[in-house]
């Protein structure tokens, strides 16, 4: 079977969240990788669960999303599509780790053309959270190592930081997301699995490689064609429950209440004039919207991070009045 993966820019964002949301409703197997410019704080190999996620927090509040790919399936293990998002980025603005952005480089990421036709991330958040708010049925999330991975989502749907405990981001991710596997943290279940790269695991499953690795399209159909096949053999190993809603890296089970309640809830408004969101009362969403306006807003945006802060609080960047959709 061919697969083409459909490259999503700033100008065909919409139609291919529709596209996007017709599919969902026949599979509802999401099967995501993100990429993301590196880590400015590198975890030492060993480091307890308290540094890991204290690090992942430091290193998503400071970054931005770059790509994410997004494969849809079903139970049967057909897949149906494969959307590579493309998101705006300016290495002359944005943080990033230099390695890493050579890495992606090597790997065909071009940004250059990200800098000019990338989505804007706001824009992205209220569309892929908005489709997500929708679904008509539950959706299980299928990433590899995905703590960075769920982590960007929630950052760049929700517009705020992730979290400061693991226990709350875990609670944040039990609202959201109905159902969530992590393949590496499934693969410890198969002999010599837990500590295997989703390349050499798929290698060792029979599994081919589609497209570019290191590209966010390629990995998220690699995650799902490795999934389908991962999920049979521990069938015979041990039951579903053994491996759902456990991430590899963290403890403990993710909570399931209160779950439909979209990937995280937005901020309660969004200033139009200028696109930066306002902090202050989360709504669920999809919410009602109607337009205010106020003269002189001070909104905090992402982009406009002042680094300087070592609690990376946001920086307050509008000069002049916007209006707002404010929920009702």
């Amino acid at each position: 079977m061919g697969f083409h993966v459909r490259e999503v820019w700033n100008h065909n964002l919409a139609e291919e969240i529709s596209a996007m949301e017709d599919t969902l409703r026949d599979y509802p197997i999401v099967s995501v990788d993100a990429e993301f410019p590196g880590c400015l704080r590198p975890t030492r190999r060993h480091a307890g669960e308290e540094v890991r996620f204290a690090d992942m927090k430091h290193n998503v509040d400071s970054t931005d999303l770059i790509q994410l790919g997004v494969t849809l399936s079903n139970e049967k293990g057909t897949v149906a599509a494969i959307w590579q998002f493309n998101l705006e980025f300016d290495l002359d603005r944005d943080l990033h780790a230099k390695e890493s952005i050579r890495f992606l480089q090597a790997h065909g990421v071009d940004f250059a053309k990200l800098k000019v036709h990338g989505i804007e991330r706001i824009q992205f958040g209220a569309a892929f959270g908005g489709l997500i708010g929708r679904r008509s049925r539950p959706l299980t999330w299928v990433t590899f190592h995905g703590l960075y991975d769920l982590a960007h989502i929630v950052k760049v749907v929700g517009r705020r930081p992730i979290p400061d405990t693991a226990a709350d981001f875990g609670e944040m991710l039990g609202k959201g997301f109905d159902a969530v596997v992590d393949v590496k943290y499934a693969a410890r279940y198969l002999a010599g699995g837990g500590e295997v790269g989703l390349q050499r695991l798929a290698d060792e499953l029979g599994v081919k490689r589609r497209g570019e690795a290191h590209t966010a399209g390629s990995d998220s159909l690699l995650t799902a064609l490795v999934y389908s096949k991962l999920k049979k053999k521990v069938k015979h190993v041990v039951g579903q429950d053994c491996y759902v809603d456990f991430l590899y890296g963290i403890g403990g089970r993710i909570p399931r209440q209160s779950r439909r309640q979209g990937v995280v809830q937005p901020p309660s408004a969004v200033v139009v004039g200028c696109g930066h969101p306002v902090y202050h009362v989360a709504v669920p969403v999809p919410v009602n919207v109607v337009p205010v306006t106020y003269p002189h807003p001070d909104c905090y945006y992402y982009h406009h991070r002042d680094h300087r802060n070592d609690d990376t609080r946001l920086s307050a960047s509008c000069y002049g009045g916007g209006s707002y959709l404010a929920a009702v």
